[in-house]
């Protein structure tokens, strides 16, 4: 799939950020009804970690859902099979990481990211920068790699799901 321009991650996280309570509660019920096991994966891995971070996780899915939705219309349902592929590649992967050298992460970084760069550094930009506003949900450095690791699974398997159309 071709990487989802800079300029839709950009109108659609702004879009998404836009919407009002009941609007974000209905287009959530639509994204959980297109792909409820990617809903129930974010859902179960994240139930550990307190309301207001699985609301943070739940929305920023809904904003790389949209992503993709607006670069490649409908998108077929996920299977909790491609799900675990995803993430127990991602997951090896930080493994693999740990003590590694600075350059050497910053190239794989940019290996790992080519396929979707600008929906990858969205996720990386919100987790880091919610200190910036007031009512930020504040983030512990492990919870901000679990949720990166989370929604990159996420993203690699719309990716993947979008090549197969």
């Amino acid at each position: 799939m071709e990487p989802i321009p800079e300029a839709i991650v950009e109108k659609t996280w702004q879009e998404v950020a836009g919407f009002n309570p009941d609007r974000a509660t209905k287009e959530m019920i639509k994204v959980g009804q297109s792909q409820p096991e990617l809903l129930a994966f974010l859902m179960e891995s994240a139930k550990e970690m307190g309301q207001e971070v699985r609301e943070l996780v739940i929305y920023m899915f809904l904003v790389v859902y949209r992503m993709f939705q607006h670069a490649h219309g409908k998108i077929k349902m996920i299977s909790p099979e491609e799900i675990i592929e995803c993430y127990k590649h991602n997951e090896s992967l930080m493994e693999r990481l740990e003590g590694a050298h600075e350059k050497f992460l910053d190239r794989v970084a940019s290996i790992q990211t080519y396929r979707q760069p600008y929906v990858v550094k969205y996720v990386a930009d919100a987790l880091m920068e919610e200190d910036d506003w007031e009512e930020a949900v504040v983030l512990t450095d492990e919870q901000k790699g679990f949720l990166f690791l989370l929604l990159k699974s996420v993203i690699d398997a719309l990716d993947q799901k979008g090549m197969e159309a």
